[in-house]
């Protein structure tokens, strides 16, 4: 592994876990075990390497073109996404960073443009698409946070009706 891709697995596991303004360049490098000035030299900055970091985040997400099959599409995911601080998730990297007042707005953007719109145009209605991911934001952070006994364990088949019921109940939103 390179000392770039070292260093960026470093900034994805703790950007993207614990929040961009809540790490350290000095943490990234050590935990890479490389000096701190290769950061400036690989990627700028702190927030260079915070935006390498964003690379590809998005790129596993591959919205169905057809409506019908949004629902088995997001079962598989939540089913099949790693758990762990080793392989931080999408999701988590969103909760941790997009209220951050520096990268913020960089993370809002590059949701709104590269899953909001896409699954807006999927489902047909803003509102609907907007309640679909509070949802499933909702039950990601419900799980990880809370460990609520009554959420099933993910990939179990009561995990998946939970699962599906919350998107049914998301996708039903009447006026």
């Amino acid at each position: 592994m390179t000392t770039g891709e070292k260093l960026l697995q470093q900034a994805r596991l703790q950007f993207w876990t614990r929040g961009y303004s809540n790490v350290s360049v000095r943490s990234i490098s050590a935990a890479a075990g490389v000096d701190v000035a290769l950061i400036a030299r690989h990627f700028g900055s702190k927030l260079g390497l915070f935006t390498a970091s964003l690379d590809h985040g998005y790129d596993a997400l591959s919205l169905p073109a057809d409506p019908a099959q949004l629902e088995e599409y997001v079962i598989a995911l939540f089913s099949q996404t790693p758990r762990g601080a080793a392989a931080p998730s999408l999701i988590q990297m969103i909760t941790s960073n997009a209220h951050d007042e520096t990268v913020g707005p960089m993370v809002r953007d590059l949701h709104r443009t590269r899953l909001q719109e896409p699954l807006e145009r999927l489902i047909g209605r803003a509102d609907r698409a907007a309640l679909f991911m509070a949802a499933l934001i909702g039950f990601a952070v419900t799980e990880k946070t809370l460990h609520l006994a009554a959420i099933a364990r993910p990939g179990s088949p009561a995990y998946e009706t939970q699962l599906r019921q919350l998107i049914r109940a998301a996708l039903r939103f009447e006026d």
